[in-house]
């Protein structure tokens, strides 16, 4: 994978910049808030065509604009392709996405283009102290990058949850009893998307595990050994009963099986649904646990252990993903080194190829090892401005 140019207009603090890249190492350099992340999730937009850090594409327009243009070419399994985005919030908010020119339906984007980046940013490292939906957030974007056909059930997933709520609160707001009849129409489409949901996490999250131990018991010189489980809520509460230990066992449930278990969990939670106004169970209410030396590492793991962990398990990401494309993905480090001492860094650099494409953030360059800057492209950021 290899991106050659990303062009960016009206976007966030960025009016008009073309930035080409060097095919391995290139640096980002610049203080805070200059825009260094912005080509980051420039980039993270055309590969998903989402952002992680905004739920609304008017966020991504810069300030007084009505368009926003974002365009990239790369070269992926011998194919290059160019594709752009066009956002225009006038007069009303639509995307126009055209992939080597021809435009392609907003239904069909997900997995018609190869371009593939896993990103690693200092926010990662709060993964486990943060709250179950950051965790949720990250194994399902591992899961989209790895079966970007479930775009589609997610997307349908999500429908019925919103739908499911604002049926509860129209009851609500206009004092009527609730339609168990229609409730149980919406119970079975949320259960049935849910369990194929559930079922791709718990296996993706397996196929993930060995890989991360395998890091961290590297990383830590054999003192670490990680275990994760899936939190499957069932019941009201968060009893640990709840915690599935053997994600092996787990993620060999059928699709049928976690259907059942999910409505009925429905039917168990509907009271409670009916007082809170919304959908309480399904995988959306879902958690992780991530165990070292049989020590639950959000609550007892040292500053030094948490980061190794999420140093871990980005790494395995990043080998799963090179392993799905046949080829290293794009690699977007976003002020994570700084947050590295020597060692994981190192660590970082052995597992890094020297022939994958790496995008650097950093406000300086001071402690950072001389084989990340040798041969790298360094490029100055100053309010939306690159200067080479």
């Amino acid at each position: 994978m290899q991106v050659k140019r990303l062009v960016v207009k009206n976007f966030r603090n960025y009016r008009d910049t073309t930035l080409c890249l060097y095919p391995q190492r290139n640096i980002l350099i610049g203080e805070n808030a200059q825009g260094k992340t912005n080509l980051l999730e420039a980039i993270e937009v055309m590969a998903g065509f989402r952002s992680r850090r905004t739920a609304s594409d008017r966020d991504l327009v810069l300030k007084g604009e009505s368009q926003t243009y974002l365009e990239v070419t790369y070269r992926s399994q011998g194919v290059e392709e160019t594709v752009s985005l066009l956002l225009n919030t006038q007069p009303r908010l639509s995307r126009t996405i055209k992939i080597n020119g021809m435009k392609v339906p907003r239904s069909e984007t997900r997995g018609m283009t190869r371009l593939t980046a896993v990103s690693f940013s200092s926010s990662d490292l709060s993964l486990l102290r943060g709250g179950p939906k950051e965790r949720r957030d990250w194994l399902d974007d591992v899961v989209l990058q790895l079966r970007p056909g479930l775009s589609e059930i997610f997307a349908r997933y999500d429908k019925v949850v919103s739908q499911r709520n604002r049926l509860f609160k129209s009851w609500f707001e206009r004092s009527l009893a609730p339609d168990e009849e229609e409730l149980k129409v919406w119970d079975v489409q949320l259960a049935k998307l849910g369990a194929r949901l559930v079922k791709a996490r718990s296996e993706v999250l397996l196929g993930l595990l060995p890989v991360a131990e395998a890091n961290l018991a590297r990383i830590s010189g054999h003192r670490e050994k990680l275990e994760a489980g899936y939190l499957f809520k069932e019941e009201s509460g968060d009893s640990e009963a709840n915690l599935v230990v053997n994600l092996a066992e787990f993620a060999q449930n059928k699709e049928e099986e976690l259907a059942k278990r999910i409505y009925l969990a429905l039917k168990a939670r509907r009271a409670e649904e009916l007082a809170r106004k919304q959908t309480l169970a399904g995988p959306h209410r879902d958690d992780m646990s991530f165990v070292i030396n049989d020590m639950p590492a959000h609550i007892f793991g040292s500053q030094g252990q948490q980061r190794s962990l999420v140093l871990a398990l980005k790494l395995a990401e990043l080998k799963l993903v090179e392993d799905a494309l046949s080829e290293p993905p794009l690699l977007l480090l976003d002020d994570v080194l700084a947050e590295l001492d020597l060692g994981r860094q190192g660590m970082l650099m052995e597992l890094v190829k020297s022939d994958m494409q790496t995008i650097i953030t950093t406000t300086h360059l001071d402690g950072f090892k001389e084989e990340w800057l040798a041969g790298a492209q360094i490029v100055k950021v100053v309010n939306g401005q690159l200067t080479e």
